[in-house]
């Protein structure tokens, strides 16, 4: 019948565009009859066959996680506290700071201007204490005037004695009076100078004459040479003006 169809196959090697590996018959094993081996088909495809056993052992992608807005809200609330206390702590240090210069500065100028003010009231009263001592030192000088005043009187009124010092003192004052000197009195003084100094005037030289126009308490001296006032306004003036004031004997007031 002509050539056998497996040897046929068998010699003609793969097939062209399947791809099918060549028939083999099974062959016996070695050493007896139980190691035949069965056969079994070739892949058709090797080179893009994988075992199932790796496409399963390959881990699917995960879900990625929700969105969990409320705690994206509370980071963002956070941290907007803990910027706006940051940013609280640093104004309010700086601001303190600020401040603080600022009160310093304004304090020390009030407190110059309280200094430069206390320092004139302390001037002025200095000034008006001064014042005051110069107006209680003229009153006392004008008080004790008026007690001096007041007490020439009334010892001339109790005691006409009083005259006799003023006129031993115009008899040893120098230089002596020359050229018939004279003592002029009041004509109420005159009997009681010549009963008390008579003596010493006509040991001097002196006369004693009445003159209404000198007053009570009083007595000039007069001569060729001059004349010595010893009258109680003149007496007084000098005591005044030794204390820097201009009293006259007779007050305007008086």
């Amino acid at each position: 019948m002509g050539a056998d169809p497996l040897s046929s196959l068998g010699s003609n090697g793969a097939a062209g565009a399947g791809g099918f590996a060549p028939f083999e018959p099974p062959r016996r094993a070695r050493g007896g009859g139980a190691g035949w081996q069965r056969w079994q088909m070739g892949a058709l495809d090797s080179r893009h066959a994988e075992p199932l056993e790796t496409l399963a052992a390959v881990p699917a992608e995960p879900a990625p996680p929700p969105i969990d807005f409320a705690a994206l809200d509370a980071m963002r609330e956070g941290a907007r506290k803990e910027g706006y206390a940051q940013g609280y702590t640093q104004g309010q240090t700086q601001g303190y700071g600020d401040g603080h210069r600022e009160g310093y500065a304004r304090g020390l100028e009030a407190a110059r201007n309280e200094a430069a003010q206390l320092q004139a009231l302390a001037g002025n009263f200095r000034s008006a204490l001064r014042n005051v001592d110069d107006a209680v030192a003229h009153a006392l000088v004008s008080l004790a005037l008026d007690v001096a005043r007041q007490l020439v009187r009334t010892t001339l009124a109790q005691d006409a004695a009083a005259l006799l010092p003023a006129v031993r003192e115009l008899l040893t004052s120098e230089p002596a009076l020359s050229g018939s000197p004279s003592l002029l009195l009041h004509p109420d003084d005159v009997t009681l100078v010549e009963t008390h100094l008579h003596g010493e005037l006509a040991a001097a030289g002196w006369t004693v004459r009445a003159d209404a126009s000198v007053a009570r308490g009083g007595c000039i001296a007069s001569a060729a040479s001059g004349e010595r006032d010893a009258t109680l306004p003149t007496r007084w003036t000098r005591v005044v003006r030794a204390l820097g004031r201009d009293d006259p004997w007779e007050p305007p007031h008086a």
